[in-house]
């Protein structure tokens, strides 16, 4: 079948059932642009279960590739319709709308078969679109055009209910999430945020840590809390740094449905400052995505500085602040590759004072004898938050020195010479902990905190 041809054509003169050694054409063009001769002009048909279908004036062209029917002069000749479809066509009374016959597709074009599909065993009851999906077991959309195509059932023109009450029963499964298209033009339009439960705890019995993810500038605020109860103090503090430091308030807060957003305290805070809330619906954590996606992200360099310095699990908070301060001043994709303590702060960055977490460091101490050692050998731990310096611990007393008078043994990890029965393993860190529990939210503010984590240090 051909839409675009001007005549049937075909390439011999054993398929015509008569013909003449004269045409009016002497050729015709091809679609590459050559012409090619017409030799005869005949007459055949094409035979169909209920009636032959004349095919009139064909020309015969030897050197033709194909043998063509021109489907406006098929259908003039013989009062019928062609109807195409991804699998095929169907040759329909133009009166009746009586499918004459069907041929299927399984390549590019439209082939005519010898033996027309309506050879085969047809059901030809005439029944609703609806019936026909609860007689096929509640089938999809494109089984049942798929088999009407075929003429292997025949339906009326009522069409299929817009909701199957069985099949949302038996098969209702969950919809697909798109791209958020959320667009913020300024800093703390939105702040993403998400709490993480750790099974094991910190060496200063942390369990927990929240985030607070801006979504422009994608900077990122760690905040360990001993209680998820403490969240709300915390994000007190962090409003009031935000205020402070950017001169502006938050509009808005994406977090889930947890209870440790969703309670007295938060509603009455954001009531009275106008801050939104923008839950995700319950176990619907796709709809929270930046922030557990940058748990995972922060969870994955906290394992990955652990290994690499050959600490103990219980190191994770030391290593969790440590990676977010990495992950601010590095390209991230989300911003299309900016670093978001430049977008965010607008200012330059250098690295020339970053060391590696876990190194042998020696800090500067002050003595009260002169024959006493002027420093200790310590481990590195990363950047305190609210000094200009660097946090060390005192691998004999265990305890943390901060100082800016610090020289690094760029070689060694202390922890890695040391000798255990038992191998650690960091393994709690995947995945990311979802829970929805409720908690109190009456507890008191355990943990002071002046300015969130992850500043990016000045050391001078």
């Amino acid at each position: 079948m051909d839409t675009g041809a001007s005549s049937h054509l075909a390439d011999n003169t054993g398929i015509l059932t008569s013909f003449s050694n004269s045409s009016i054409y002497p050729s015709v063009f091809v679609g590459n642009g050559n012409s090619i001769p017409v030799t005869h002009t005949g007459h055949s048909f094409l035979h169909t279960s209920y009636k032959p279908l004349n095919l009139n004036h064909i020309l015969v062209t030897p050197h033709i590739i194909k043998n063509l029917i021109f489907v406006c002069k098929f259908t003039r000749d013989n009062d019928v319709s062609v109807e195409f479809d991804a699998y095929g066509f169907s040759v329909k009374d133009y009166q009746t709308q009586k499918i004459l016959f069907r041929c299927d597709s399984t390549v590019d074009l439209y082939p005519v078969t010898q033996q027309p599909s309506l050879q085969t065993p047809v059901v030809l009851l005439s029944l609703s679109s609806t019936t026909w999906h609860k007689r096929l077991g509640h089938p999809g959309d494109d089984v049942l055009r798929r088999l009407k195509s075929s003429n292997l059932i025949s339906c009326n023109k009522s069409k299929l209910s817009a909701l199957c009450h069985a099949c949302q029963l038996g098969k209702d499964v969950k919809l697909p999430f798109h791209s958020s298209q959320s667009f913020v033009k300024s800093v703390f339009k939105i702040i993403h945020s998400d709490i993480w439960t750790s099974s094991i705890s910190s060496e200063s019995e942390i369990k927990y840590y929240a985030i607070f993810l801006d979504q422009f500038s994608h900077f990122v605020w760690v905040y360990p809390l001993h209680k998820k109860s403490d969240l709300f103090n915390n994000f007190v503090a962090f409003r009031a740094y935000v205020n402070k430091k950017f001169n502006v308030d938050i509009k808005a807060l994406q977090c889930d449905h947890g209870g440790e957003y969703d309670n007295t305290r938060f509603h009455d805070l954001f009531r009275q400052n106008g801050i939104q809330f923008r839950f995700s619906c319950p176990r619907t954590s796709q709809q929270n995505g930046k922030s557990e996606r940058m748990l995972r992200t922060i969870n994955n360099l906290i394992r990955t500085l652990l290994f690499q310095a050959h600490m103990p699990p219980s190191y994770w908070v030391e290593a969790l602040n440590m990676a977010a301060h990495l992950l601010n001043i590095l390209p991230s994709i989300a911003i299309n590759n900016e670093i978001p303590f430049t977008k965010l702060y607008n200012q330059t960055l250098t690295y020339e004072l970053l060391r590696v977490f876990g190194y042998l460091c020696y800090p500067h101490v002050d003595v009260a004898h002169k024959l006493e050692p002027r420093s200790t050998p310590c481990i590195f731990l990363g950047y305190p938050v609210n000094h200009r310096g660097y946090r060390c611990l005192d691998l004999v007393t265990n305890k943390i020195i901060i100082s800016r008078h610090v020289r690094f043994d760029e070689d060694v990890f202390p922890f890695g010479n040391f000798t255990s029965s038992t191998k650690p393993t960091y393994d709690f860190l995947l995945p990311p902990i979802q829970t929805t529990t409720n908690v109190p939210t009456t507890e008191p503010f355990a943990q002071h905190v002046d300015e969130p984590h992850s500043r990016y240090p000045s050391i001078s």
